[in-house]
């Protein structure tokens, strides 16, 4: 065995029990084989253990490569290193490495046509910039009809948008004997032997006396202008514009109420006999919540009893639940809620 020959796993066999040439492979791998195996399988261990037996050159491609081709474990050879000088291996104790130099291109062999140089990539060819030029294939998609962006959501009515128009409408009317003849009481008065002086009549609701509605323009009232707006267009809805009168105050009307600006404001006088007058405030409730100031509270008791004497019919909107109203304001007249627990039901029980 020569120094620069690697040893081999094992006992070297004799060379006259190498094969001669790589046609006598195919005679020599039965017997480097185990027994017993089933036809077909070949694994790793075999290709390993004919190696061994065998005992080629571990430089010897060509021998291995028959090998594995015989066993049906081809692969393709390795291509052969490109000579040149090995990289050595440099010495913890060297300084600190040299900058690296440009290595300069190697000089084209003598009689070699020069290569040439490799040509730039394409660059993008830049698209126009001006959206004007553009031109779209399909025309653009008509409005909605009756779908305008105003700018301001839609309004959403405090009271149940369901039976709305009929809660104001029980607010707004008072009621009259003025309906069909009441025949069931009619025929007891009879029964009694009592004449009447006229025909009795049916209980019936009506408009023709008109309306006042007193708005308050107060600091509690403010975030509810836009609602005492439009609770206004609603009741001219209803009752008539020449049926309706608006009258504006802040804190009590007693002293200065009107229908236009406030320098305009005079005392509070009430309206013709049999008027409904409607209030929209908050009594003074709003927005500390300390109760209302004892001098706004007689002005409220003069203003209720001057409507009364005229023999109008108050109401009251308020935007209050049920506990923070007072109770000399539920005693001194109907009072109900200004929101969605306020139905046509609990207005005619308030009302009756």
């Amino acid at each position: 065995m020569s120094a620069d020959e690697p040893p081999g796993p094992g006992p070297r066999p004799p060379a006259a029990a190498l094969p001669a040439a790589p046609a006598a492979l195919p005679a020599a791998l039965p017997a480097a084989l185990p027994a017993g195996r089933p036809a077909g399988e070949i694994w790793a261990g075999d290709m390993a253990r004919v190696v061994a037996a065998l005992g080629p050159e571990a430089a010897d491609h060509a021998t291995l490569g028959r090998i594995a081709a015989l066993l049906g474990m081809a692969r393709p050879a390795p291509a052969p290193r490109a000579a040149g000088p090995r990289p050595v291996r440099r010495a913890a104790s060297a300084g600190p490495l040299a900058p690296s130099r440009p290595v300069p291109a190697a000089a084209p062999r003598s009689g070699a046509a020069p290569r040439p140089a490799a040509p730039d990539p394409p660059l993008l060819t830049p698209l126009g910039t001006d959206a004007g030029s553009r031109s779209w294939s399909e025309p653009a998609l008509a409005e909605p009809a009756g779908r305008k962006d105003t700018g301001r959501p839609p309004y959403q009515s405090l009271l149940p948008p369901s039976s709305e128009a009929a809660t104001l409408h029980l607010l707004l009317s008072r009621v009259v004997r003025e309906g069909p003849v009441d025949v069931d009481r009619l025929l007891r008065l009879l029964a009694r032997g009592e004449s009447p002086a006229e025909l009795p009549r049916q209980p019936v609701r009506t408009l023709r006396f008109g309306v006042q509605v007193l708005v308050d323009l107060g600091a509690g009232m403010q975030p509810f202008l836009r609602d005492q707006a439009e609770l206004v267009e609603r009741v001219t809805t209803i009752a008539g514009r020449h049926h309706r009168d608006v009258r504006y105050f802040t804190g009590c009307p007693l002293h200065r109420s009107g229908r236009e600006a406030g320098w305009t404001w005079k005392p509070y006088r009430p309206p013709a006999n049999g008027t409904r007058v409607l209030v929209l405030s908050d009594f003074g409730q709003l927005p500390e919540g300390d109760g209302t100031p004892a001098g706004l509270r007689a002005d409220w008791q003069t203003t209720v009893r001057l409507i009364r004497r005229g023999g109008c019919l108050p109401v009251a909107l308020v935007p209050l639940p049920p506990a923070r109203r007072p109770a000399w304001l539920t005693a001194l007249l109907p009072v109900l809620g200004w929101d969605r627990s306020t139905t046509a039901a609990i207005t005619q029980a308030r009302l009756s």
